[in-house]
Order: structure tokens, then sequence, then C-alpha cells
């Protein structure tokens, strides 16, 4: 039964053209600082930043029985993660933005030429 799931996941891989698998490593990096970019506007604009933080609480599950047949009962960790609110220097963050967008239209200019080049490579 194992061996099914990779066999589900083929169609998939193979509809994934040599093209669009180098057009998306061509264009990684840009995708990231976009992503960056993104955030940063998001704290600009809310005033504060949001961070993941994992909260740990323990839940009592029955695990087993005695001899007797009455019932045993264990602790077990249940971990939640929560976006809360941090404090962010609002001038560092505007710097960390204007620098981003200078590097994003410095990527894409290389992920365009890298584009063209994967086309012109292989083409559909």
């Amino acid at each position: 039964m194992r061996w099914l799931a990779p066999l589900m996941l083929l169609p998939l891989i193979a509809a994934c053209s040599e093209q669009q698998m180098c057009i998306s490593r061509a264009t990684k990096d840009l995708r990231q600082v976009q992503s960056f970019i993104s955030e940063a506007e998001g704290n600009l604009a809310r005033g504060y930043a949001l961070v993941e933080k994992e909260y740990i609480d323990y839940d009592i599950e029955r695990c087993g029985e005695n001899a007797d047949g009455t019932p045993i009962y264990c602790r077990v960790p249940d971990v939640e993660t929560r976006r809360v609110p941090k404090a962010i220097d609002l001038d560092a963050e505007a710097a960390k933005l204007a620098a981003l967008k200078k590097k994003e239209a410095q990527l894409a200019a290389q992920a365009e030429a890298a584009t063209q080049a994967c086309v012109r490579q292989y083409p559909s």
C-alpha cells in the first residue's frame, strides 16, 4: 500500500514541464523577496509585527486499561501555534522595506533574463 502514494503523485510531477520548472527555479529569489516585502508592508501598516509563538497545553486521553478493566489516562502534549503581536522599530522596518524594494528591482531584471533563457532552452 505504501507504494501507491508515490504513484498518485506521478501525474502531478509529470504535469510540470521542464520550462515551468526552469522558470520556477529562476524566479525563486524574486518570489522570496516579494514575500518579505509583503510582510514588511503589513508590519508598517499595522504598526507592529506578527510572530508565531508555540503554546503547549496538555490534554488527558485514555491510553489503556488496568488488568481489572479500569481505564488508564495519560497526559498528551497539545502544541498550538499562535500569531502574536510584537513591537518593532518602524524606522528600521521602513529602511528594510526600501532595501528590499531595491533588491526586488535588481532580481526582477535577472529573473526576466533567466525566464527568457528558459523559454529558449525549453520551448513548449
